[in-house]
């Protein structure tokens, strides 16, 4: 499959979709055929190719592999963006409330955010509960307005039991965001189904819709009567082309679209999620798994002073595991080196993605290889290796 539908430098290891996913041939084709509309179209292209309408069909080609309906999603802005815009929205819902909780380690993006929103709101105040999910449920109380969690660790890739927290956040009328940003693409979702409230993600990851791709809103349908959106852009206006003075907000989940689309990430992702058509989110998570789980067993045996922080149990891991070593920056940059692209984080943790849609087990041999070879000949020692790049 990866052969057909991805495109990858020669003899590369590619394992580092959980930050950037490949590029599928189809979002190149995709692209192509975009700029070719522009050219010869021009801006009669919005409505002969029907760009005008892409954030609505991106969001309908997303909420199947999220288990949503397809008036429930919509495609816009950045995660970044659209977090702010929901935890908005979500406080409106509880307005006689004034206390966000986020776990002390969800992604710093997401910390920023709610900072900022606690920040340049005198009434909100944000607290930090440890990233467990007894701590999560046990702080939670009839004070509080928002949860926002991220679904699956970025360091780990721990997963947390969304139903669960979820249905006892309700429970106290708590109204919960959730960042899907490292399981969507990977992991199965079911968020209609689970009655989550919303949900934001972004596309690049698992999803491979390509740098600066576009991230999706989710909104549950009981929540579009009374929808808020704290940006009023102009193609979220109900008719923005009579180009009215005062704002009237898009019913439904579109309620949350700001300004113009972007027309060419758009496309890209199109053409990326077109990779998803024939592919059964349950097994490709299953298969995942089974990567993980063999490639840790592998280096358990070549290299045990790779110390593995990830869980081997499904259900409880995303698409990518981590490695502790104090020398995790220096080894990321040598396994580079022999081509396994891989990443790091700080303080000491090298990651690793095997998403069995363009990996298997003979890329875990592969790739045991190549960590036993860098670690055993010391080859991170190098000097190149120990100055940090601004990306890692």
């Amino acid at each position: 499959m990866k052969q057909e539908r991805f495109s990858f430098k020669e003899n590369t290891l590619y394992m580092c979709g959980h930050s950037l996913g490949p590029m599928p041939k189809q979002a190149q084709k995709i692209i192509e055929r975009c700029l070719k509309d522009w050219a010869q179209e021009g801006v009669l292209a919005w409505n002969k190719s029907d760009w005008i309408h892409l954030p609505y069909k991106m969001g309908q080609l997303i909420a199947p592999l999220i288990g949503a309906k397809e008036d429930e999603v919509i495609v816009c802005d950045s995660t970044s963006v659209n977090l702010f815009k929901v935890l908005h929205s979500a406080l409106r819902l509880n307005p006689k409330r004034r206390i966000i909780i986020t776990s002390s380690g969800n992604f710093p993006a997401d910390l920023y955010i709610a900072q900022g929103i606690a920040h340049f709101n005198n009434n909100i105040e944000l607290c930090y509960v440890p990233d467990d999910s007894n701590n999560i449920i046990e702080s939670l109380t009839e004070e509080v307005a928002v949860l926002t969690l991220a679904h699956v660790d970025y360091r780990t890739g721990l997963i947390y039991d969304m139903r669960e927290i979820t249905e006892r956040a309700h429970e106290l009328g708590i109204i919960v965001v959730w960042d899907l940003s490292h399981s969507v693409g990977v992991v199965p979702l079911s968020l209609t189904k689970d009655n989550i409230d919303f949900a934001v993600g972004c596309t690049y990851k698992y999803l491979n819709g390509g740098p600066g791709a576009p991230s999706f809103v989710y909104a549950n349908r009981r929540h579009h009567k009374n929808l808020v959106c704290p940006i009023y852009g102009w193609i979220g206006h109900r008719a923005p082309f009579t180009f009215s003075k005062s704002f009237e907000n898009t019913p439904g989940v579109g309620a949350f679209l700001g300004g113009t689309p972007y027309i060419l990430s758009m496309k890209a992702l199109e053409g990326a999620l077109g990779v998803f058509d024939d592919i059964v989110i349950e097994r490709l998570y299953k298969d995942t798994i089974n990567n993980g789980n063999y490639l840790i067993d592998l280096l358990n045996q070549k290299v045990p002073e790779l110390v593995c922080v990830s869980s081997r149990v499904l259900g409880e891991r995303g698409g990518h595991i981590a490695f502790k070593h104090d020398q995790a920056y220096a080894i990321s940059r040598a396994l580079i080196a022999e081509d396994l692209i891989c990443d790091y984080r700080n303080p000491d943790l090298i990651r690793l993605s095997m998403p069995s849609l363009y990996l298997d087990l003979h890329d875990m041999q592969k790739a045991s290889l190549i960590i036993e070879k860098v670690i055993r000949d010391k080859l991170y020692q190098k000097a190149e290796f120990q100055q940090k790049l601004f990306v890692t």
